[in-house]
């Protein structure tokens, strides 16, 4: 996987681009960067509940100098929801499970501007997502 942008520029980038539009085509591109998920990793017990879409969500825990982190991979059957997955992963990728539960993305996601724009079910998945990982680092 290639690096991940850091969260300002990904702030940055929504805040140049304010309108609906730019904001939604930026969410598919961030989509399409999301790596690929085989097939045989799609099971049931990796789904996200609460996602109108299919989702899931792999959590794995890597061992660094640094100490403990981690290692998220996820993927979804729409283009949305795979930018917003990507949007998680920038938030959240190779922390250690401090980090994570000191993280508002409450706060994240409402400086990108999306909550006035995603459909409420959309907004659901986000937070189901977002919740699962932070579930999985209850320190």
């Amino acid at each position: 996987m290639t690096a991940l942008m850091e969260i300002d520029t990904l702030l940055a980038q929504f805040d140049d681009n304010k309108s609906w539009d730019k904001q939604f085509k930026l969410i598919i591109e961030l989509g399409n960067k999301l790596p690929l998920f085989p097939e045989n990793e799609k099971t049931p017990a990796r789904q996200v509940q609460g996602c109108e879409s299919l989702a899931w969500l792999i959590i794995e825990k890597i061992h660094t100098e640094n100490g403990e982190v981690q290692h998220l991979r996820m993927y979804s059957d729409s283009r949305i929801v795979r930018g917003l997955m990507m949007i998680l992963l920038i938030i959240y990728q190779d922390k250690s499970g401090l980090e994570i539960q000191d993280i508002d993305v409450e706060s994240i996601f409402s400086s990108l501007g999306l909550l006035n724009q995603l459909s409420p079910s959309r907004t659901n998945g986000f937070y189901a997502i977002a919740n699962k990982i932070k579930g999985e680092n209850n320190v």
